[in-house]
């Protein structure tokens, strides 16, 4: 028996991994003989395993270890793809403050004090924990998944204010071009909502999984960061996120709709009232604030909502007990965009191409 050169505890000579603090044990290392009385201790960057007052500590480099010994910036979310989402919402934001100065749009920045304040709240508690970490992954992974989440809030909060910058283009409407490629797809959409409409029990439960989503957000975070540990899953759901917050951003404002149920007269089976008004009064140019108390998703084309749900199921591949609920739910989420009338189904198909791009982003520039 040996003892773990981390948290001393009693280990097989031939462990990989201890089995009391989860630290990888590959490699390099000097480890203390289990019949000895060792403590393990942390005096300026050096881990040193003690015996006895007679014998010598034999030390133990801290930041000389291989990857996942001991904490580094990395294990605690700030690594490179958290610095280059960093670097991404700092250029968006700036890009956005660029274009209000052409547009007559302000910002009531008061209505945002609860994301503001959110995002400052995590953001002082992974300030906490990154300057007293723990010394295994189970204390790790808390500020990690918070890293992850302060960047999912502040992702949102500058998607919510750039899709209303974007409708500001006034590029002309494609619902023309959109509904003749469902019909070439052989898709109505109102005679999907009228046959919906009666289903009151299936309607209900087509609401249910559209609003699924942000909850959905939540899930993948804790699911992947704090439950299942899969760091590499955590922010390959973070990358899908703003890849695909950005690409739809941007094809929103070049090829902007009215949507399915605007285009063809139809009442869709959500309320879109406040789409209606808010969609409107930005192409007419009577919107005369932004108020981030009352934001409204205004993408249509691609949805966000598919893409949302492609990248919530993609994180859990490979997770049998996790992936096919998701499976079923999200299923139901993407049908549910058409059945109730909210986009066309060729939305669908172009959100599959953005995603898949993404993956394949993904797989070329992170290793």
């Amino acid at each position: 028996m040996q003892r773990c050169p981390l948290c001393a505890g009693e280990i097989e000579d031939a462990a990989m991994k201890c089995r009391h603090c989860e630290s990888d044990l590959t490699g390099t290392m000097t480890l203390q003989p289990a019949g000895l009385p060792t403590t393990a201790r942390h005096d300026a960057g050096i881990a040193c395993a003690s015996q006895s007052s007679t014998e010598a500590a034999v030390p133990v480099p801290v930041f000389a270890m291989p990857r996942g010994r001991a904490v580094t910036a990395a294990d605690l979310g700030w690594n490179p793809i958290a610095q280059t989402l960093v670097v991404g919402q700092l250029a968006l934001v700036a890009a956005v403050a660029l274009c209000l100065r052409w547009t007559p749009l302000p910002m009531a920045w008061t209505t945002a004090s609860v994301q503001l304040a959110t995002i400052g709240g995590l953001s002082a508690l992974w300030m906490v924990l990154y300057q007293t970490p723990g010394r295994s992954r189970r204390d790790w992974v808390i500020a990690e998944s918070i890293a992850a989440l302060i960047l999912l809030v502040s992702g949102s909060l500058i998607l919510g204010a750039g899709q209303y910058v974007v409708a500001l283009w006034h590029r002309p409407l494609v619902d023309s071009s959109l509904a003749a490629a469902d019909a070439a797809l052989g898709v109505s959409v109102p005679a999907l909502v009228a046959w919906m409409r009666p289903h009151s029990w299936l309607t209900a439960g087509a609401r249910l999984a559209y609003f699924s989503l942000l909850p959905q957000f939540i899930l993948a975070l804790v699911g992947t960061g704090v439950v299942l540990r899969d760091r590499t899953r955590l922010w390959e759901f973070l990358f899908h996120f703003h890849v695909c917050a950005l690409v739809t951003l941007i094809c929103s404002g070049l090829f902007p709709a009215a949507c399915a149920f605007t285009y063809y007269g139809v009442e869709s089976l959500l309320d879109q009232t406040r789409f209606i008004n808010h969609f409107s009064a930005l192409r007419a140019g009577t919107l005369r604030v932004l108020d981030f108390s009352n934001i409204e998703g205004l993408i249509s084309f691609p949805s966000f909502h598919v893409a949302g749900a492609l990248m919530v199921t993609w994180a859990f591949r490979g997770y049998r007990a996790w992936v096919w609920p998701l499976v079923v739910l999200n299923a139901a989420l993407i049908a549910a965009t058409v059945l109730l009338g909210a986009h066309y189904a060729i939305d669908l198909f172009a959100t599959v191409g953005v995603f898949a791009g993404s993956v394949a982003v993904h797989r070329r520039t992170i290793r």
